[in-house]
């Protein structure tokens, strides 16, 4: 074997080692990069979602006020006037369909982050976020109930363990004591430990 052979030989395998340098070099820039997009994909997801979770509650409670100031009710209401069980419905379901517009405006929102963090993340997600959304349903039954019973004229609340147990639905009173406000706390709290892995590897 020539001078001239060797020469390019030797080429040949420095241009080869050359290559597969790049390569590896490229497929871990590539690793790295994926690794950096999916960690941007579950630190947004978790952000969007655990917002959305923490405003989905602030409605809640803001829904659950026993506090109802003048400017909720209808125009045409006269708080001196002895109105009949249908008036005092419809008072009602004036002053919680309003509310329950932003709570609805909040489940969309949550629903629509916890899709997005199923698809990152699995059917676990689903089933932590299931939790607060069964709390939004417990409600929702309970303000239909309370102003099934102002249009009965309170036929509907005889039953003093039923009474209770609506009131104790949509009235926020001692939270701490609350069986729903327990139950909204506890589903928020499962889907912060769900979360919170995925803002804190960020």
């Amino acid at each position: 074997m020539c001078a001239n052979e060797i020469i390019v030989m030797i080429k040949d395998i420095i241009i080869a080692i050359a290559a597969a340098t790049t390569a590896i070099v490229a497929y871990k820039g590539l690793e790295k990069w994926q690794k950096e997009l999916k960690g941007k994909a579950n630190f947004e997801t978790a952000k969007s979602l655990i917002s959305a979770t923490y405003k989905l509650r602030d409605e809640m409670r803001f829904c659950r006020s026993p506090f109802i100031p003048s400017s909720e009710f209808p125009e045409d209401y006269n708080p001196l006037k002895k109105g009949t069980g249908e008036d005092k419905g419809k008072v009602y379901a004036h002053i919680y369909g309003k509310r329950w517009e932003h709570v609805a405006e909040a489940i969309q929102e949550f629903d629509v982050h916890t899709l997005e963090a199923e698809a990152l993340w699995g059917t676990e997600i689903r089933e932590k976020t299931n939790q607060l959304r069964q709390c939004t349903r417990n409600l929702s039954s309970s303000i239909q109930a309370f102003i099934e019973n102002e249009y009965s004229d309170g036929e509907h609340f005889k039953d003093k363990t039923f009474r209770n147990k609506i009131r104790n639905d949509i009235y926020l009173m001692k939270e701490d004591k609350n069986p729903l406000s327990i139950k909204i706390n506890t589903a928020i709290k499962t889907i912060e430990s769900e979360i919170r892995p995925h803002l804190d590897n960020s």
